[in-house]
């Protein structure tokens, strides 16, 4: 989940630095810079991670414990990019919250 972020957050950096366009050209120079492109390893890194999680949890469980990467990701970027946390976002998280404690709780 962590590194689920933490690609998240590289590859926001990495766009906001790029002058992505909708031609090969840009998205080949996009996907090639530097920060997008370390999001997209870590993002590999990720996904390999994710196989051993699935081997150990039920995906009932494992896969709905993903969403707190949601929560985590808005609460990075409010710390991180500056972008706003409104009531509405935190009403949202607070739902994820309960939801996955529900989810937890019944297993």
């Amino acid at each position: 989940m962590t590194l689920a972020i933490a690609g998240q957050m590289l590859f926001k950096k990495g766009i906001e630095a790029s002058t992505l366009a909708p031609n090969i050209g840009s998205i080949i120079k996009t996907i090639f810079s530097p920060m997008v492109f370390i999001a997209f390893f870590v993002y590999g890194v990720s996904a390999i991670s994710w196989l051993f999680v699935l081997q150990k949890f039920p995906l009932s469980i494992a896969y709905p414990a993903l969403s707190l990467t949601y929560v985590f990701v808005v609460i990075l970027s409010f710390f991180l990019l500056k972008e706003p946390l409104t009531s509405f976002k935190v009403i949202g998280l607070t739902c994820i919250l309960i939801g996955v404690y529900f989810l937890f709780k019944s297993s």
